[in-house]
């Protein structure tokens, strides 16, 4: 398991040329802290792409029912 030091995310943020507070930056790592280990878990090994929702369009999940046509 990988972890995005603090450094790591300064480096980001002076690549993005933004000018942040040390607080800022602490949310943002703190953030990140809990957003990399559920990639890790999205993107294990053996675990293919094709069946995320975002892969997945179904035309018929989308049809307005009667009464979404009526005004409110």
């Amino acid at each position: 398991m990988t972890k995005t030091s603090r450094e790591d995310i300064e480096v980001l943020i002076r690549r993005a040329g933004l000018s942040l507070s040390a607080a800022q930056l602490d949310q943002i790592h703190d953030g990140w802290t809990k957003v990399e280990p559920m990639l890790e878990r999205i993107r294990g090994e053996g675990r293919s792409d094709s069946p995320a929702p975002a892969h997945i369009f179904r035309a018929d999940a989308f049809e307005r029912a009667a009464d979404d046509t009526k005004p409110r």
